[in-house]
């Protein structure tokens, strides 16, 4: 990435998505990396005011490995994927924004988002934004 940012488009909601997201953006966030996150599609429910307290959707067939993930992520006093998040924006510079486009087809406004969530923008603007650095679809 040499100087550049990291740019992830979360578009999947299930939890060990939402784990490679939290994991990817504070090790960025400790490396001094820029990083914007655009929430998209199907994570857009975890990321609604409160919403990682219920978005703990597992992928099918992978139960037994989620649950031995979270023990072990418990186990490294590491935090779930939502305290990942908050750390990295504590440690760096991170944004998250929400596709408005998506927002919209939910009616959804800011103030029913998590506080975490910078803005709702267009898939347009992000790329724009994002033409520094990589971008990574999750």
């Amino acid at each position: 990435m040499a100087g550049g940012s990291l740019n992830i488009i979360m578009s999947t909601g299930t939890v060990d998505k939402l784990i490679n997201m939290g994991v990817l953006v504070q090790t960025a966030a400790n490396l001094g990396v820029p990083v914007r996150v655009f929430v998209t599609a199907t994570a857009v429910p975890a990321f609604k005011k409160d919403g990682y307290k219920s978005a703990n959707v597992v992928p099918y067939g992978f139960n037994s490995v989620i649950n031995e993930m979270a023990v072990g992520l418990q186990k490294l006093k590491s935090g779930d994927w939502h305290e990942m998040l908050k750390t990295a924006r504590e440690i760096g510079e991170v944004k998250v924004y929400m596709c408005s486009l998506m927002a919209g087809a939910m009616n959804l406004k800011k103030s029913e988002l998590d506080p975490m969530v910078d803005d709702i923008i267009g898939a347009a603007a992000f790329m724009q934004s994002a033409s520094d650095g990589q971008v990574m679809f999750i």
